[in-house]
């Protein structure tokens, strides 16, 4: 499952792609398409390995194991002040 790999949400689904290897491929040669920037690349038929490609350099980084992936976010992530944080609606799932 997804959601222990990257520790987040369900929106966070919003963000991966299943890529074909066909595809993988092309991308690992340096040729990964910008509107793929920020997202996380699922390769399905590789056991489920996952790839941030970084905005800003667009290269693929390798998630790995739980503890990969929760580095990358540390090192990549934007984060968010308090008062932006405190602007978010609560809302209740039912």
């Amino acid at each position: 499952m997804l959601l222990p790999l990257c520790g987040s949400s369900v929106s966070a689904l919003a963000f991966v792609l299943g890529v074909s290897e066909k595809d993988y491929a092309n991308f690992a040669k340096g040729t990964v398409p910008a509107r793929l920037a920020g997202r996380i690349l699922l390769r399905v038929q590789a056991h489920g390995e996952a790839y941030y490609i970084n905005p800003v350099d667009m290269k693929m980084n390798y998630m790995g194991r739980p503890a990969d992936a929760f580095a990358l976010m540390r090192k990549f992530g934007l984060g968010i002040t308090n008062a932006n944080l405190r602007q978010i609606g609560v809302g209740e799932i039912k």
